[in-house]
């Protein structure tokens, strides 16, 4: 019985331990769909630059320029609805090359996520609240 009970506490403990072992794992996100949105709270806008997630997170208007490696690197809005400034518009560029801007919806209501594609790096300018793309 003693022998028996031992066994059970040793499985259990054991089965506990991997438990948590998972759960602390961090996840690794291979593609824009596997951003784990958890990790960018709601109301943000989220730059990632994996595998640290997210690098930078706002709420606000931002003017600090903001340099990571490209290739595998996102901006994404995960801000509430509300009229007249749901939306981010970001100024960036690609090392070398000329500014661009690009505008991201809110959850629901279309793109809401840009991927940097290019293997150089790349600066975000600016990011503002509009109300529009």
């Amino acid at each position: 019985m003693v022998k028996h009970a031992r066994k059970t506490v040793i499985s259990l403990g054991a089965v506990a331990l991997l438990t948590l072992a998972a759960a602390a794992a961090p996840a690794q996100a291979t593609s824009a769909t596997d951003i784990p949105k958890d990790r960018c709270k709601r109301g943000n806008y989220c730059i990632y630059d994996p595998p640290r997630y997210p690098l930078w997170q706002y709420s606000g208007n931002n003017d600090v320029t903001h340099t990571f490696d490209g290739g595998s690197s996102w901006i994404r809005n995960n801000g509430y609805r509300q009229a007249g400034a749901d939306h981010i518009r970001f100024t960036y560029n690609y090392f070398g090359e000329s500014k661009k801007t690009g505008c991201l919806h809110p959850p629901g209501d279309g793109t809401t996520i840009k991927k940097f594609t290019k293997k150089k790096s790349v600066n975000i300018f600016k990011v503002r609240w509009v109300g529009a793309c």
